[in-house]
């Protein structure tokens, strides 16, 4: 949907989506089809658990006492996208104009581990690069001073050359957390195969939200534990990317002065800053949970920046560009 607003400002809504069927598991190309299966954990040995050792396991597999991992291509898996997406535009007017955009959006997919025996245990939860909430702005605004601008029209040229020709930009970057998985130590005595997720008995982020402590990350087995484990042969009933990181943002802006000569020459001075306000944007907490007599002190703590430490801090560069 299109609406025209004023003259200058038009808005749009749009629902968009898809599906994907037969196609890469994860993110593909290929999935173990001699990985374990749970069933017969721990009492059977993992390799007699194995579809090409020992034989068939839920019609797969047979006798050929193959204990390797093997790549299986196969466009047998599914997956979906659905946003609500939203945009507002002023076609530059008036010295100015602005873009924006919010979207909102969910995407899933299947995930390699398991697939053959329970192809839903890593279906119907948060693809890993999945953020719910994503805003942009970008904006460019001509400041009202200057021969032919609202303010001081008629300044003379000497001081035009000092008052006029500013542009200011910006563009704004605004994104939820990404999906993770909450893990838990010692899951070998509980399973060997497949995702190692607790069970969720309470609120995962009570006490949560900050660099040192980002999600509930009190001990399984002591009180005021979120988390629980599962029956032994059994898997956690998390959802993978059941807890949210940290949130992204981050501001950029530049600052253009140019000086006219006359005709087509233009001399053009330009400050342009990356991450203007030298906001932090934090990577993502350790999210490994302890147990009695094995704790994890860096159980939800944060020790690192976006994008593996490679989130720019506040950077200036200059510029000079003539033209004619």
């Amino acid at each position: 949907m299109q609406r025209e607003l004023t003259s200058a400002i038009s808005l749009e809504l749009a629902y968009v989506g898809n599906r994907g069927d037969n196609v890469f598991i994860g993110n593909g190309p290929a999935l173990n089809a001699n990985e374990p299966t749970l069933e017969g954990f721990p009492s059977v040995p993992q390799n007699l658990r194995r579809p090409f050792f020992a034989g068939p396991i839920n019609g797969i597999g047979g006798a050929f006492g193959w204990t390797q991992g093997i790549d299986y291509f196969c466009n047998c898996g599914t997956n979906s996208y659905n946003s609500l997406q939203t945009k507002l535009t002023k076609r530059f007017s008036g010295g100015t104009s602005l873009l924006a955009h919010y979207t909102l959006q969910k995407a899933r997919n299947h995930d390699t581990s398991q697939f053959f025996f329970n192809p839903d245990l890593q279906r119907g939860a948060p693809s890993n690069f999945d953020r719910v909430h994503n805003f942009t702005l970008a904006g460019v605004a001509e400041l009202p001073i200057g021969r032919g601008k609202p303010i001081l029209t008629d300044i003379s040229p000497l001081a035009n050359a000092f008052l006029g020709g500013w542009q200011f930009n910006t563009n704004i970057v605004i994104q939820s957390g990404l999906a993770l998985d909450v893990t838990y130590r010692g899951a070998g005595a509980d399973r060997d195969v497949g995702p190692n997720r607790p069970n969720v008995i309470g609120d995962i982020t009570e006490g949560g939200g900050t660099r040192d402590h980002w999600f509930n990350t009190t001990p399984i087995g002591s009180p005021g534990s979120a988390f629980e484990r599962p029956a032994v042969g059994t898997f956690g009933n998390m959802e993978r990317g059941g807890l949210r990181g940290p949130g992204y943002w981050r501001a950029d802006a530049s600052l253009f002065k140019r000086i006219a000569f006359g005709g087509a020459k233009e001399l053009e001075l330009r400050a342009e800053v990356i991450n203007v306000l030298n906001h932090v944007n934090l990577g993502d907490p350790d999210t490994e949970i302890g147990v009695p007599g094995n704790d994890n002190p860096n159980a939800g703590k944060i020790t690192s920046t976006a994008f593996f430490n490679l989130d720019p801090q506040r950077t200036w560069q200059f510029g000079l560009r003539f033209k004619f």
